[in-house]
């Protein structure tokens, strides 16, 4: 099984070292096109003994920012030693450069535009690679799939146990996500929705950890919301709400509804969050 002419050789070389590691994959690709199986095949040529997960391949075209919570909400709960592989690339082909990124006991392999910046959490401790070397990409890497021919080709030869510095160079500069800034007030916070996921769920910019007072209100638009609720059934059927969802964000929602539909919210909506007062 050979991925194109020419290669057919060292990938019968790496079969004879394959292991089982897990590789994760997110994409904006979809499933229409074939793309994620042309990256699978690569992957398993490389080495046939790869978990491949879906992760997702419906982010929002060339959004960034979803794919990069996506991918932070569902690192830590896969085991360390695993992979990920995150591609939403608008600027594939140009010079943005393509990187690994080891972090805590986790790598990830993606363009360096941010969509890994969020697991690299200040406290961890994390290198950074930019890719450079041929040996672990495809022969011919085209301008428009780096997915393919550098990512995924990466990606496996790292599964077998390739170190992660002799992909390239250091990086000390990796691009970060400017996520908007909560604003605090004396009377709350000041946010905005920033990711909205298939069931309409509306995630901000406000973490748990930022509500540590006693919240009064919600305000979006001209929805008003009091306090945060647990969970959706708290509400009747069809009524909006607030709560804490499982990336511990603040989420507006409608229980068995589509917020973003029925509230008329959208990414980038301002949110205003009111302190309870404690006469």
């Amino acid at each position: 099984m050979g991925l194109c002419l020419g290669y057919t050789k060292p990938i019968l070389v790496l079969r004879r070292l394959a292991v089982s590691v897990d590789i994760t994959l997110t994409t904006d690709f979809g499933t229409r096109d074939g793309f994620v199986a042309q990256m699978k095949g690569v992957i398993l040529g490389i080495n046939p003994s790869a978990r491949l997960i879906d992760v997702t391949h419906d982010i929002r075209p060339f959004a960034v920012l979803e794919g990069a919570l996506v991918l932070k909400g569902i690192a830590r709960y896969f085991p360390i030693g695993t992979i990920h592989v995150a591609v939403v690339d608008p600027g594939v082909g140009s010079n943005r450069r393509c990187i690994a990124v080891s972090a805590e006991g986790r790598i990830y392999v993606g363009p360096d535009n941010g969509l890994v910046s969020l697991v690299m959490s200040p406290a961890a401790k994390v290198e950074v690679r930019e890719i450079r070397n041929p040996e672990f990409m495809l022969p011919e890497v085209h301008p428009s799939f780096h997915g393919r021919d550098i990512f995924a080709a990466v990606a496996a030869h790292l599964s077998l146990g390739t170190p992660i510095h002799l992909v390239g160079p250091l990086v000390d500069d990796p691009v970060r996500l400017a996520i908007p800034a909560v604003l605090r007030t004396t009377e709350g916070l000041q946010g905005e929705v920033i990711y909205s996921d298939r069931f309409g769920n509306l995630s901000t910019n406000v973490e748990a950890n930022m509500l540590d007072r006693s919240v009064q209100e919600i305000v979006c638009g001209d929805v008003r919301l009091p306090g945060i609720k647990r969970y959706f059934q708290e509400v009747p059927e069809g009524t909006p709400l607030a709560l804490l969802n499982s990336f511990g964000l603040l989420e507006i929602a409608v229980n068995r509804g589509d917020a973003s539909a029925i509230l008329g919210i959208r990414i980038g909506d301002r949110v205003a969050v009111t302190w309870e007062h404690l006469d």
